[in-house]
Order: C-alpha cells, then sequence, then structure tokens
C-alpha cells in the first residue's frame, strides 16, 4: 500500500490509564496494610476524644441526680463502637463499664439516704427480688471493668475503675464482706470523677454497715467532702452505726444508737430500730423481754407484721416454753 507524504496513521494507541490507576491503588493498599496500626490508633485517638468530650456532658446531669437519657445512650453507642475497633485496648472496656453504669443510674437508681438505710437493713437481696432488671447491667458493667484491668495493668490502679469493681461486688453480693470492704477502703475518693463520688460514699456506707467496720463507717460519715451530697439526718447515720455495731456484735452500743433512732414517728427507722432491738435481746438471751417488745410494736407494725411474726417464730423454735399473744399459729 503507498501513504501519502505527512500521512499520520489513525490506529487507536493503548492506554495506560487504568493500569497507572490501579497501581496507585495497590501503592495506597500497601502502605494502609503496613501502617494499618498507626491509621488505626489516629481515628481511636479520635473517638476516645469523644467519649470524654460525651462524659463530660452527662456528668452534670448525674451529679444532680437528673441523668439523662440521650446523652447516656449517645455515650454507650459510642463506647460500644470503641471497643469493636479497640478489643485490645484496656481504655475500651473502662468505657464499656462506665456506660453499663450509667444506665443502670438511668433504670431510676438513686444513691439518696433512703434507700441507703433500707439496703443497709434488709442487705441488696430483697432489693434485687423486687427489681432484677438492675444485675444485668451491674453485671456487665462489672465484667468489662475487670477485663479494663486484666488487659492493661494501668487499670489495677485507676480509682474510677476500681470503683466500678466494688460496686459490682457490692450489688452481686459473692465477695465476703470484709473483702469487700478492703476494696472500698483502698480507693481514694479525692481521684474519683464527679459522678461517681456519691455512689462510692453510698457503696461505703453500705458495705460498712453490712460488715460491722463501724470505724469506716464513722470516718465516711463525717467527711462532708465524701458523704455530704448524700444529705443524711443525725437519725439515719445512727441507725446506720447501730447497723455496724449490731453485725459487729457489739450489742450495748448498738442498742444505744438504736434509741436514740426511735422517735414518735412509726417510720421505716423506728420500726426497724424496734425489731433490731427485739433480736439482741434474742441474741442476748433475752427472749421473754424480746418478746414483748414485738408485742408491743405489732399492733402498728402496718405491712411489716410478717417480718414480726418471723423473728417472733424464730424466737419461740428455740424456746418451746415461750408464750405469746402474737397470731404466729395463723
Amino acid at each position: 500500500m503507498l501513504y501519502q507524504a505527512n500521512h499520520r496513521s489513525y490506529r487507536k494507541k493503548a492506554n495506560y490509564k487504568p493500569l497507572v490507576f490501579f497501581l496507585i491503588l495497590l501503592g495506597l493498599a500497601g502502605i494502609a496494610f503496613f501502617f494499618r496500626q498507626d491509621i488505626k490508633n489516629l481515628f481511636a485517638g479520635d473517638r476516645r476524644l469523644l467519649l470524654e468530650k460525651e462524659r463530660k456532658l452527662l456528668q452534670e446531669g448525674i451529679v444532680k441526680g437528673e441523668p439523662k437519657e440521650g446523652e447516656i445512650k449517645e455515650f454507650k453507642s459510642t463506647a460500644k463502637d470503641f471497643v469493636t475497633s479497640n478489643p485490645k485496648e484496656g481504655i475500651s472496656y473502662h468505657y464499656a463499664a462506665l456506660s453499663g453504669y450509667y444506665e443502670f443510674l438511668l433504670l431510676g437508681f438513686r444513691f439518696d439516704s433512703v434507700t441507703l438505710s433500707k439496703i443497709a437493713y434488709t442487705g441488696f437481696q430483697e432489693f434485687l427480688e423486687q427489681d432484677s432488671s438492675y444485675l444485668p447491667l451491674v453485671e456487665d458493667s462489672y465484667r468489662q471493668a475487670l477485663r479494663a484491668q486484666a488487659i492493661d495493668p494501668e487499670f489495677l490502679e485507676s480509682t474510677d475503675n476500681r470503683y466500678l469493681i466494688a460496686f459490682g461486688e457490692s450489688i452481686r453480693q459473692k465477695l465476703s464482706r470484709s473483702a469487700l470492704n478492703k476494696l472500698l477502703i483502698s480507693i481514694e475518693p479525692e481521684k474519683l470523677s464527679p459522678e461517681l463520688k456519691s455512689g462510692y460514699a453510698w457503696t461505703c456506707l453500705v458495705g460498712s454497715a453490712l460488715s460491722g467496720n463501724t470505724e469506716f463507717l464513722k470516718k465516711i460519715l463525717s467527711s462532708q467532702d465524701i458523704s455530704g451530697s448524700l444529705l443524711l439526718s443525725a437519725r439515719e447515720s445512727d441507725f446506720l452505726i447501730a447497723l455496724s455495731e449490731f453485725r459487729a456484735g457489739q450489742y450495748v452500743s448498738s442498742l444505744n444508737y438504736l434509741r436514740r433512732v426511735k422517735n414518735t414517728n412509726d417510720d421505716f427507722l423506728t420500726g426497724s430500730s424496734k425489731i433490731l432491738e427485739a433480736r439482741i435481746f434474742y441474741y442476748q438471751n433475752l427472749s421473754p423481754k424480746a418478746i414483748v417488745l414485738l408485742e408491743e410494736y405489732y399492733p402498728g407494725s402496718g405491712d411489716r407484721k410478717e417480718e414480726v411474726l418471723n423473728l417472733a417464730r424464730e424466737i419461740l423454735s428455740k424456746n418451746q416454753t415461750l408464750k405469746t399473744k402474737l397470731p404466729v399459729e395463723d
């Protein structure tokens, strides 16, 4: 074939752009692979900053006793994502533990003096029987705090994380009272985050009243920086000390405090003091006197009649010759 001078071929030239684009992507993928941990840490750092920011927002509501559902749900969602993306970091599980604790408060639990007195008297079992919805959240928070401690030794010394474990142990009731008390004593309250301080004071008072550590109980009661937010009355404080002394076997001291608690108002504190006083006389081998006290209290005991009768039955089972006017056979 003949070609004219200056003729240009119109044959299609090879297009190398897709190949170049592919090579660039391959290079970026390689860089991402080798620096994947640095990239991961970069985004983890951003998410951690976000968690701290969200925590600051919800702290104020919790300190006021007014936890906000939206803020707590948002914190929980972010904490869950953080654990998923950082499963080998202790801080991830610490945030997850906090989110469970916050959600526990969202259910309506309050660290107030009324709840404190009742649980210090009955223990947690009756409380959990009345509403079991609290336990799964406490259990999850407790487990996550333990994971944080197991993965990262730093959390062995973390005041907030240690408190979350102690609080979980208090509700779960699997740890001995003396061991729980030792754990609570080891926590430095001045290092706690603001939203955990009232819970710590509350847990310390319950724990010491249940375990009979009156010295620690009085220390917490006398420290306004710790217990001030609970707004305990003098009667409530005396009642807690009476319970602690009773569990320590210091019956004379316990009776002295119980008599300061009782008054003309037949409220929970007065009723509990009368029942506990009868129990102390029973333990001191003064069963007739204990029965007399129960007989006097029974007519006005209201919804606590069954508690009075159960104690009377217990006393009578150990004293076959003792008689009572109480309807223990009904």
